[in-house]
């Protein structure tokens, strides 16, 4: 034992006087570093027979000169070379790390990152319905990413170091409009570049309207409307009518309810329509309830007697609410034979049969009495306007009763009578004794052959059947026909008739027609010379 302690001691200055240097001491790279091995950069000094051993405090810095020992660190002894490898720094912040040789060390400091960052592609578009897509970045850096809007979404923890790649997922839009967003790369994700922008479009059909028409009364009214969107989706709403006015948010987000109110309406019927979004709600409003067609009286459209009608003869019919505000003229058929039966969505009605109609308007209508009522000893008269009925009038039925047509219209005074040579009698053209005038009448009655009703007088020329005696200033005229007046509509009609030659002349004489036991109203005159 003695022996051992003693060579023990002996040797202890020899381990003792085991120094180490290493040169250089420091190294410095670039964020690239370095990964040539088993080149050693440095070099150790130490006495023949000193062991070392070479380790590293940073896990970027890997010792691979000289070999790994037993215990599997690299080991060396005396002099020699320590070679490492150093990793590129994906940091934007510089490291250092010290090899420890013996009781020598080396510092290996490395710069920062210059962190550069790309993706591909740098701008996408989805359709309404979404769906995922990839992403490829470009770097020398450590990444993460991150969505700027919630309906991007990207999974948890995605990042990494250097290029790499990701997928994300776009959700479906739920609104009218596109929207966009993006997707950011770096550190932190939230910088502005480099960015993926995704663009996504939007659809009419995410939104929907209930009811999308409706049919209210003429009274005014309220009603709703559901409109259906996506959350948080914008909308916005108009009426194209002033009647149809909207009475909530003319804007909303997602789903919401929207009221109106709809006018009195005090005419016909209408229709008007909200606009939500691309969607149109159509509301048609019926007519205010007409008026009551009032029919107050039936005369005849010569004399103005109101003593009952004869066929054929022309009348007027006056009221109120009977036709249009605007008066509608005599219309002639296609064929241009024949009148019309209807005017302004107007006709009259003996016992249900249509007249003919010259003329249609609120107060007044000009009509033609059917040649039907022939042997009928009453009629029963209505006027129908767009599909309402009035009052019925219930009237006697005579043979016939003339009246003469005045050229004021009001039944007295100058008569609608034509000399020989077709100029209009008056006191300053008057007749002459001999000559034939031309007499315009009405109700003269059934003709042979047979009127027909709304026709225009053609050949053969209709006759009156009753017997026709006329008398100017008293003295009796010669008839010289008695008949439908040529071209005009059935049921004017025209007597000829020779002045008398003894009778006294004056810018007024009386003129009576009589059609078998009735003649026509007092007051109209004739000039003669």
């Amino acid at each position: 034992m003695m022996r051992f302690l003693l060579a023990l001691v002996a040797a202890a200055p020899l381990f003792a006087q085991c120094t180490y240097t290493v040169s250089p001491a420091v190294f410095n790279y670039s964020a690239d570093g370095i990964t040539s091995s088993p080149i050693g950069p440095a070099m150790v000094t130490a006495p023949e027979g000193c062991t070392w051993q070479a380790t590293a405090s940073a896990t970027w810095v890997s010792v691979n000169l000289p070999p790994a020992g037993p215990a599997g660190v690299p080991q060396g002894t005396g002099s020699g070379p320590v070679g490492f490898s150093v990793q590129r720094n994906s940091k934007q912040v510089a490291r250092t790390a010290t090899i420890t040789v013996g009781t020598a060390a080396i510092t290996v400091n490395q710069a920062a990152a210059v962190c550069t960052y790309s993706v591909s592609p740098t701008a996408m578009n989805f359709p309404v319905g979404g769906g995922t897509g990839n992403v490829q970045v470009g770097t020398n850096c450590d990444w993460s990413t991150g969505a700027n809007q919630a309906w991007i979404t990207i999974p948890p923890n995605t990042g990494g170091t250097f290029d790499g790649k990701f997928t994300y997922t776009v959700a479906a839009n739920a609104c009218l409009t596109s929207r966009s967003g993006a997707i950011g790369v770096g550190l932190p994700a939230t910088q502005v570049q480099p960015q993926l922008q995704i663009t996504q479009d939007g659809s009419p059909n995410n939104l929907s309207i209930a009811p999308a028409t409706a049919t209210i009364a003429a009274d005014a009214t309220d009603g709703k409307l559901n409109v259906s969107i996506g959350t948080g989706c914008a909308w916005s709403a108009f009426s194209d009518v002033s009647w149809l006015r909207i009475t909530s948010a003319t804007s909303g987000s997602g789903s919401n309810i929207l009221t109106y109110h709809a006018a009195a309406n005090p005419t016909s019927a209408r229709t008007g329509s909200i606009h939500v979004g691309p969607q149109l709600f159509t509301l048609t409003q019926q007519a205010a309830a007409a008026p009551p067609i009032q029919l107050t009286a039936i005369t005849n459209a010569a004399s103005g007697s109101q003593d009952g009608v004869s066929p054929g003869e022309i009348v007027s019919l006056f009221g109120s609410n009977m036709g249009p505000e605007v008066g509608v003229g005599l219309q002639l058929s296609a064929d241009g034979t024949s009148i019309t039966k209807s005017l302004g969505g107007v006709q009259v009605l003996f016992d249900g049969t249509p007249a003919a109609l010259t003329y249609a308007s609120a107060i007044q209508i000009n009509a033609v009495v059917p040649y039907s009522l022939a042997g009928k000893f009453n009629t029963q008269v209505q006027v129908q306007y767009q599909g309402a009925t009035s009052n019925v009038v219930p009237l006697s039925v005579q043979n016939a009763s003339p009246g003469i047509f005045t050229l004021d219209g009001t039944g007295h005074g100058a008569g609608a009578i034509l000399n020989l040579d077709y100029t209009v009698n008056a006191n300053a053209n008057r007749a002459a004794r001999g000559s034939v005038v031309q007499i315009y009448c009405t109700r003269g009655g059934v003709t042979d052959p047979a009127s027909v009703d709304a026709s225009i007088t053609g050949t053969p020329l209709p006759m009156l059947t009753q017997p026709v005696s006329v008398l100017i200033g008293g003295s009796v005229a010669q008839v010289t026909y008695s008949g439908g007046a040529p071209t005009a509509i059935a049921g004017l009609t025209q007597i000829n008739v020779v002045v008398p030659p003894g009778v006294i002349p004056g810018p007024a004489l009386p003129i009576v027609v009589g059609i078998g036991a009735w003649v026509s109203q007092p007051g109209v005159t004739v000039a003669v010379k």
